[in-house]
Formats: structure tokens, C-alpha cells, sequence
């Protein structure tokens, strides 16, 4: 993605998240879904990293690879145990 600042998936825990979903239709919150979902596959059986994009309240987008993604109905899991909002999420790479 375009204009994203890469970040370690340790430095997570320093940035503050917005409640409010950064996907304003329902399609694109499904293609999020269905890409964490594959996310998830990749790398627990493959391995594979991933590159997970998420925007700040700011506006600023980030992006993180991580070779460990789990997700819930509210929240991602990535490597370390550090956990994204799902509402913060932009896309995810996998």
C-alpha cells in the first residue's frame, strides 16, 4: 500500500486505535474478513508472513509483516500477542 509506514509488530502497542471502523461499506468489511481468514491459513500452515495495513486516527496508515495472525470478531492477534482493533484495519496481504 502506498504511503505506509512500516512498523514492527512490537511497536504495535504504542499507537492508539479508533473505535470507528476505517471501512465505511459493508463489501469491503467482508473482503477484510475473508482476507484475514486466509491471513490466518498462511501462516499457520505455510508459515508465510504477512503484511497487515492499519490507519490511525491521524490518517496515518501503517504496516506491519507478521508471520503469526489470529483474528476474533473485534480483534487481531499478531506476533508477540499483540493485538489490532479490527476496526483499524485497512487490509491485509497474505
Amino acid at each position: 500500500m502506498k504511503n505506509s509506514r512500516i512498523i514492527s509488530p512490537s511497536d504495535v502497542r504504542l499507537y492508539y486505535f479508533s473505535s470507528k471502523d476505517v471501512l465505511l461499506s459493508t463489501d469491503d468489511r467482508e473482503k477484510r474478513k475473508k482476507n484475514l481468514q486466509r491471513a490466518v491459513v498462511m501462516t499457520h500452515n505455510e508459515h508465510t508472513p504477512v503484511r497487515i495495513y492499519v490507519k490511525l486516527p491521524s490518517g496515518e496508515t501503517l504496516e506491519m509483516h507478521s508471520d503469526r495472525c489470529d483474528f476474533t470478531d473485534d480483534f487481531v492477534v499478531i506476533k508477540g500477542g499483540f493485538t489490532i482493533p479490527l476496526a483499524a484495519i485497512v487490509d491485509v496481504e497474505a
